[in-house]
């Protein structure tokens, strides 16, 4: 990547944070452009491009992630410090090195078309699951999983209140975030009937020993 493409996602970020440039200047910036693993990949928005870096962030230094955007976010939108949120601190502090999330054109169209069904109906849930991914079982994912968010268009928000995971007891939304196993990844933002947008994130395990793990 370009150092001007670079500082120009920096300034982006920021700009949307609410932030000084200091959170930034507090990332290594050979980690940020690791993490933007979305930058080539042809089928993604721009938005849907930093859904996927920020879930690398929070994969490759969790405590990093929390001390700075997290930390960030949460005092910009006087988020509520309760059980949920300081649970998240906790899971973050020992995360490191999870490995990256690499785009995938299939988990991609599965994602795009539960949320384009989602928005039309105003459905709201992991409607016909198996049947939306049992094609892929086997050959190329060993274990899927999905993460579904309603009423932000906004990666950061986005990906900020599903690793909160407030209400949610099993933090399901969390664990697909920070599973290990997990290195594939479909993102799709789209309008929705009855909140205004919807993401839908589905995530895959495959063997990746013979991929270049090069988006395109």
């Amino acid at each position: 990547m370009r150092p001007a493409t670079l500082i120009l996602i920096i300034l982006l970020l920021a700009g949307r944070l609410n932030a000084q440039h200091s959170v930034w200047d507090k990332w290594d910036r050979e980690v940020i452009e690791k993490a933007n693993t979305g930058a080539g990949f042809s089928l993604y928005t721009e938005e849907e491009k930093k859904v996927v870096f920020f879930m690398n962030l929070a994969r490759t230094d969790g405590k990093h992630f929390a001390e700075t955007i997290l930390t960030e976010y949460v005092e910009a939108n006087n988020i509520e410090n309760n059980s949920y949120l300081k649970s998240l601190y906790r899971d973050l502090r020992k995360v490191e090195d999870l490995g990256l999330l690499f785009p995938e054109k299939d988990l991609t169209l599965i994602a795009q078309g539960h949320a384009e069904e989602s928005g039309r109906t105003g459905h709201v849930g992991h409607k016909d699951f198996n049947k939306r991914f049992d094609p892929l079982m086997g050959n190329p994912y060993n274990s899927v999983g999905e993460n579904c968010s309603y009423g932000y268009q906004n990666a950061i928000d986005i990906v900020i209140t599903l690793l909160i995971d407030d209400g949610v007891e099993s933090l399901g939304h969390r664990k697909n975030f920070l599973k290990p196993e997990f290195n594939s990844v479909g993102v799709a933002i789209r309008e929705h009937k009855q909140y205004g947008y919807n993401c839908v994130i589905d995530f895959g395990k495959q063997d990746r020993s013979e991929l270049n793990d090069v988006p395109f």
